[in-house]
């Protein structure tokens, strides 16, 4: 397991890790992934495990994916919002991802989401988690782990790894799960519990 006490390693990976979640493989130029991408050891055998396992993938075959994996391409069989498996109706924008909403005005946070995409979808959270340790907001970490995030990943990043093929992606999911659980550890977050409404 990985535990970090490096705030600006921390801040990286999840920027990082929140990046292969949330980005297109076509985006990763732009975006600066593929420089990480190129690197040889992170220290984070996992990390290095699963950034070797998606440079080997042909990259047509890493978009599609991508594409059913993360935008809803076909029959989503672990999608990456919140609010699909904390609301009722297991819908996208709903009562949970307006609460997330209100955190990020709370604390000052804007930014762009492609397609008009919901704000608590996996990726884009530890972005934000990369955003809060960069203005030691360390207590909105904590707390946007407890409530918003540690709620709904465990059981989203294992239907992922049962939904991914071998390679990639599931190799993404089981360092994604790894990951929020050292942030856990790291910041003392309690997951508020919460009901499962999506393939639970």
């Amino acid at each position: 397991m990985f535990i970090c006490r490096d705030m600006e390693n921390i801040k990286i990976l999840s920027r990082v890790i929140g990046g292969l979640f949330y980005y297109h493989p076509s985006q990763y130029e732009t975006v600066g992934i593929n420089a990480i991408l190129k690197l040889d050891h992170s220290g984070f055998t996992q990390f290095d495990t699963t950034t070797a396992a998606i440079s080997a993938t042909d990259p047509h075959t890493l978009s599609v994916w991508h594409d059913e994996l993360f935008t809803g391409v076909g029959e989503m069989k672990a999608p990456p919002w919140g609010s699909v498996y904390l609301d009722k109706e297991s819908v996208v924008f709903g009562d949970s991802t307006l609460h997330f909403r209100q955190f990020l005005q709370q604390y000052g946070i804007k930014f762009e989401v492609n397609h008009n995409e919901p704000e608590d979808q996996f990726g884009l959270m530890l972005m934000v988690i990369a955003s809060l340790i960069e203005d030691n907001k360390f207590d909105a970490v904590t707390e946007l782990l407890s409530i918003h995030l540690l709620p709904w990943a465990p059981h989203y990043l294992t239907l992922l790894q049962q939904a991914a093929p071998a390679g990639a992606y599931r190799e993404l999911a089981e360092l994604g799960q790894a990951f929020i659980m050292a942030l856990a550890q790291e910041f003392n977050a309690e997951i508020i519990p919460s009901k499962i409404y999506f393939n639970a």
